[in-house]
């Protein structure tokens, strides 16, 4: 079996009303309301996905009509059935894995209730996004001559799934870390990991706007439906790389050609397979968490890789070396 599916939702009114044009002669109101009483629906194959090794697998799209703000404010057991039932969808079109895509995989404990009432199993894509995101801030950094281990870095929204992977896999690489989150006793206990693993001086933050400004090496990954920062917040000659979606930067990236941001958290495919539908990327490119699933599919280990917040360390290795083995690399603008 090499079949997948993934669970893509709409991360904004505009692209919702991209796929369903009809949406745009609704009142914003009623668009959200057609939204919630949509039922999950099949709206593309992914064909010829295919490894540097020749080994193919083919993608099953389900969308999930809900917009996060949505899916943090209705109540969790309604937004968890409208995801299980697009799960359902997969696992009646053969698939041996589901990747929840963008805030599906956020939703209540963070995939272990979907995959307790999944027959296949279920991934967040947390370990792939965390690779790519770790990758991406090595990549630029490189690019742009910022020496890494004398960096401070600041991760936004550390706490998470994601961020608290970043700040593990980073924290024995740079000079000094400050987290940002909103909950006091997570951010302590986070700090505790990192300095046990690393000594590096750690600063606990609650604020976004103060931690950007004071850093060479920023990481955005929050929850946030809306942005909260703007390209004037962050550090001269800084690197900063959202992976949030949709973004946590308000503005154009180009206000600030002396700092270098990047949409990161996609990777790019060895071939560019088959797909009809828009998922908001380049030809090519897929947003991290799908691309773990797709590699978990290639390798034949459908398992339910990467669920809740406490995901092993190990796991964005794993990940990282089945990107190598099938050609998959981080996808960075042009210099």
């Amino acid at each position: 079996m090499t079949t997948f599916a993934f669970i893509i939702h709409p991360p904004t009114l505009r692209h919702a009303a991209r796929v369903l044009p009809v949406l745009k002669l609704m009142p914003r109101t009623l668009f959200k309301s057609f939204l919630k009483s949509m039922p999950p629906v099949f709206v593309s194959r992914m064909r010829h996905v295919r490894s540097r090794t020749g080994v193919e697998a083919t993608g099953i799209m389900v969308a999930c009509p809900l917009l996060p703000k949505q899916m943090l404010e209705l109540p969790v057991d309604f937004v968890l059935d409208k995801i299980v039932a697009a799960c359902r969808i997969g696992e009646r079109m053969h698939a041996g894995i589901v990747g929840l895509g963008g805030y599906t995989s956020i939703v209540a404990d963070k995939g272990y209730s979907i995959a307790r009432r999944s027959n296949i199993p279920v991934t967040t894509g947390s370990s792939g996004t965390a690779w790519s995101a770790c990758a991406a801030v090595h990549q630029l950094a490189l690019r742009q001559g910022v020496e890494v281990r004398s960096a401070k870095l600041a991760v936004i929204g550390a706490t998470g799934a994601i961020g608290s992977l970043v700040c593990r896999s980073l924290c024995r690489e740079v000079a000094s870390m400050t987290i940002v989150a909103r909950h006091p006793e997570k951010l302590e206990a986070l700090a505790a990991t990192i300095r046990a693993l690393s000594q590096i001086p750690v600063v606990i933050e609650f604020d976004a706007r103060k931690a950007a400004a004071d850093a060479d090496l920023v990481v955005l990954t929050t929850s946030a439906p809306e942005a909260l920062l703007k390209p004037g917040d962050f550090k001269s000659g800084s690197i900063v790389c959202d992976i949030s979606v949709p973004t946590n930067i308000a503005g154009r990236f180009d206000a600030r050609p002396d700092v270098v941001i990047v949409e990161a958290g996609r990777v790019r495919l060895p071939s560019q397979p088959g797909l009809s539908v828009d998922i908001a990327t380049r030809p090519g490119v897929v947003y991290a968490c799908m691309a773990e699933t797709i590699l978990l599919t290639l390798e034949g280990r459908f398992e339910s890789f990467s669920l809740g917040d406490q995901i092993p360390l190990e796991n964005v290795a794993v990940i990282g070396g089945l990107a190598e083995k099938h050609g998959f690399a981080v996808d960075l603008p042009d210099a």
